[in-house]
């Protein structure tokens, strides 16, 4: 989420970091009255959730960086946005070579995304439902050689 704003984030970090280090829940409390005298993250200010952080760095906590692998809706390993309105005729012209019903489409989505219906399925996974067609289309030899 992208408007987090700076305190939602430090506290984020911050269990993060408790939970990187191993820390149970009484050593955690005690770290945080010592380094800035409360006993609840909530209760940090600015000032506090600095010092927590330098000192939870201090202790050994990495923060990872996160990576993307191109942009909402892309395949990966290839750049740019998909849009879903292809991916979807992708799934349709899939099925139809296939002799599969769009319910089939619908009882992928449940199975692999965990979605009831394949309109509800986001746009960012959406390539997971093209992809195991075209595994099942390599497995029962589906005819793909007119494919978009």
């Amino acid at each position: 989420m992208r408007n987090k704003t700076q305190r939602q984030r430090d506290l984020a970090k911050i269990h993060i970091a408790k939970k990187q280090l191993g820390l149970d829940d009484d050593t955690y409390r005690a770290m945080l009255f010592q380094v800035a005298g409360v006993s609840s993250p909530a209760k940090l200010t600015a000032l506090g959730r600095a010092r927590v952080l330098e000192h939870l760095h201090r202790s050994g906590f990495k923060a990872a960086r996160r990576r993307r692998s191109g942009a909402p809706g892309s395949y990966p390993g290839r750049p740019g946005k998909v849009d879903r309105h292809l991916q979807l005729q992708k799934i349709e012209a899939l099925l139809t070579i296939g002799g599969k019903p769009w319910k089939y489409a619908h009882k992928l989505a449940l199975r692999i995304c965990k979605t009831d219906r394949i309109e509800w399925v986001p746009d960012h996974k959406l390539y997971k439902i093209i992809t195991a067609l075209r595994k099942q289309a390599q497995r029962e030899g589906w005819d793909l050689s007119g494919e978009m």
